[in-house]
């Protein structure tokens, strides 16, 4: 930081080159150095260059040159870097108050000033006093009436130099009027961004509210430390005051009302220096975070970050892309793969189809059946093969057992009657396969209906055991939420819910529709309805139309006079047995019902497996299917839309 000329070591003598530290508070110790102090006072921003009254006039002679002053040789670090700019250097400064009016100067205290503890003015005020006292001076030893003056001027202005500095409010306002630079660098190159802003934060840092300062730091501070020193200088609180020339002294205000009001007006023509002085500091704290290098480093890592993770996402993007449009083909040839399989076992299916019919013929050609299912072949006597069990085993048989059928039939040349045993043994076969398939089924949805029922059974007792933890206090409160949030309340249960409190809206749910309507709670201390013995008389129904005698009901009833006799016919009628149906009738019930005929036991079944499924089961009608023995999924729900129909039809007769 010390300029060094070679021409100034003499001969003989050796050069020491050595670095000025930064301004620092010591206590019990004395800085040394003239130029020491120098730089102190310039990293303080105390320090004032010479000024010129104007720019064109060149420097005497007798002057020495700025070159060669002693400033020259305590210029700051951070002036000598190439390249930096600064805001607000190019003003000119204030003239410098002379010794009278320096109050830390008429203390002593001229090098340290702002730094100076109350313990040291306080010290240098006893010095100051005992030095500049008149009796001291002697005052009463001289006849010199100016020399008394300025003797005891000096001493009042001491006293009060003492009075200002020792009060901590007179002091910050003094301190705050006091010469400071508040040049500012705005630009610098990235190698000397610590030389050159870490200095001028350092001469900042005297007016923050809140101390310790922070450090800037250099390239190895950690980044949390680096944002905490930028959040505090974001939130920097000043204690700088901006005194107005057009104030009004507050100690001679005649009330405390006035002294307010004095208060007010003052504040409000300090406003504009202070919001200057943030504005300044802002600027200053922009312009550090925008050229820092570990905080521009920290951005283009982050830039870099964000364009890979941008590459990356966009790379997910494309594969996912991708892996569409793979599916998409996969799918397509998977759906071309399928259409040209169904297409091969639709070809099959036609295939097997005209072979079957080819057996079909050959069966019936075999056994001297026509087409038509009537008559028998010539050479054969009829009533040797039956045209139906024929038809019977073309519809029943595949295409493997016709021609099983059809290879033994042409293999053996049977006679008329072992065709037909051969014919009879084949419909055996055909009807114990489907006794087997039919018990199978009946077997497999009598296991789902028993599983069924010992899942409801499961059911049932955890719902039973989940009713049995409600308390008395628990039903009550819900049989009072339920009468004074009837139904049609908006949100009905919730509201319950949030009355019990106790519960879920799923318990209540089933309290409610397993528990009180299933009358498995009865409401403590009912009172229930009792009707005296006297009264009892009154609620006989002695009307004729209602006597049972009168009454048309499915019962016997022993009837006298007219009423028997015109009952006879009818009675008559119920006793008579029940005439045959024709069987064109009874087949297109049936058919109405579900395609086939109806067996009663069947019908019985069906009814059973329909209390035995209930609505709630996935895909009932399979499982009622699987319990009715003989019937398809479509006869049964049939014969349910039928039945149904019947009902209602009867109801409304």
């Amino acid at each position: 930081m010390l300029g060094y000329d070679a021409s100034l070591v003499p001969d003989g003598g050796s050069a020491v080159i050595a670095k000025t530290t930064a301004l620092s508070r010591s206590y019990g110790k004395d800085a040394a150095g003239h130029l020491f102090h120098i730089v102190a006072l310039k990293q303080a921003g105390l320090f004032e260059y010479p000024e010129e009254d104007t720019g064109d006039e060149a420097p005497s002679s007798s002057e020495p040159s700025r070159q060669n002053s002693t400033a020259d040789f305590a210029t700051l670090e951070e002036e000598n870097v190439a390249g930096a700019q600064w805001k607000g250097r190019g003003k000119k400064k204030k003239k410098k108050r002379s010794g009278d009016d320096d109050l830390y100067g008429l203390l002593g205290l001229q090098n340290e000033r702002w730094t100076a503890t109350a313990e040291q003015i306080k010290a240098a005020y006893k010095k100051s006093a005992l030095l500049h006292h008149p009796d001291k001076m002697g005052v009463a030893m001289t006849d010199d009436e100016d020399a008394k003056k300025a003797i005891e001027d000096k001493f009042k202005r001491v006293q009060e130099a003492y009075e200002t500095l020792s009060d901590p409010t007179k002091r910050r306002e003094y301190d705050s009027t006091d010469d400071f630079d508040d040049s500012l660098p705005t630009e610098v190159a990235t190698a000397d961004f610590y030389k050159v802003f870490g200095v001028a934060f350092r001469r900042n840092a005297r007016w923050s509210t809140n101390q310790p300062v922070p450090e800037l730091g250099d390239e190895t501070t950690p980044l949390d430390k680096v944002d905490a020193f930028y959040n505090f200088w974001y939130g920097f609180k000043s204690w700088r005051e901006f005194p107005h020339p057009d104030e009004e002294d507050i100690e001679q205000a005649e009330s405390r009302e006035h002294r307010r009001w004095i208060d007010r007006i003052n504040s409000k023509l300090r406003e504009k220096g202070k919001k200057e002085e943030f504005r300044r500091v802002r600027d200053f704290v922009e312009y550090a975070y925008r050229q820092d290098p570990r905080i521009v480093r920290r951005k283009e890592e982050e830039r870099a970050e964000r364009e890979a993770r941008k590459a990356e996402k966009e790379a997910e993007r494309q594969r996912q892309i991708d892996e569409e449009k793979r599916k998409q083909e996969e799918a397509a040839a998977k759906a071309a793969a399928d259409e040209a399989a169904a297409a091969e076992a639709r070809k099959q299916r036609q295939v097997e189809k005209k072979q079957t019919q080819k057996e079909r013929a050959r069966l019936r050609r075999l056994c001297g059946v026509s087409a038509a299912g009537g008559e028998a072949a010539e050479g054969l006597p009829p009533g040797h093969v039956n045209a139906d069990e024929v038809e019977t085993l073309c519809s029943k048989l595949g295409l493997q057992g016709l021609k099983q059928l059809c290879d033994q039939l042409a293999a053996a040349d049977l006679a008329g009657d072992e065709k037909v045993a051969a014919l009879d043994a084949s419909l055996e076969a055909v009807g114990e396969a489907r006794q087997q398939e039919a018990a199978q089924r009946v077997a497999s949805a009598q296991q789902v209906a028993a599983s069924l029922k010992e899942q409801a059974s499961k059911e049932k007792q955890q719902l039973k055991s989940q009713l049995s933890e409600w308390s008395e206090e628990e039903v009550r409160m819900l049989r009072r939420a339920l009468d004074r949030f009837p139904a049609g309340t908006g949100k009905r249960w919730e509201v319950v819910q949030a009355y019990v409190r106790t519960r879920t809206v799923d318990e209540i749910l089933d309290m409610v529709k397993h528990g009180l309507k299933a009358g498995k709670f009865a409401a403590a201390n009912a009172e229930t309805f009792v009707v005296a013995k006297k009264r009892q008389a009154n609620l006989a129904n002695h009307a004729e139309a209602d006597l049972r005698e009168c009454a048309f009901t499915d019962v016997q009833v022993n009837l006298k006079g007219d009423a028997a006799r015109q009952l006879e016919p009818s009675a008559a009628a119920a006793a008579a047995p029940a005439t045959p149906v024709p069987a064109a009738a009874t087949n297109g019930s049936a058919a109405a019902a579900g395609g086939e005929e109806w067996s009663e036991a069947q019908v019985v079944e069906l009814v059973k497996a329909l209390k035995v499924v209930t609505k709630d089961v996935d895909d009932r009608w399979k499982h009622v299917a699987e319990l009715v023995p003989g019937k398809s999924k479509a006869d049964c729900f049939k014969k349910f839309k039928a039945m149904k129909e019947a009902h209602r039809s009867g109801k409304k007769a």
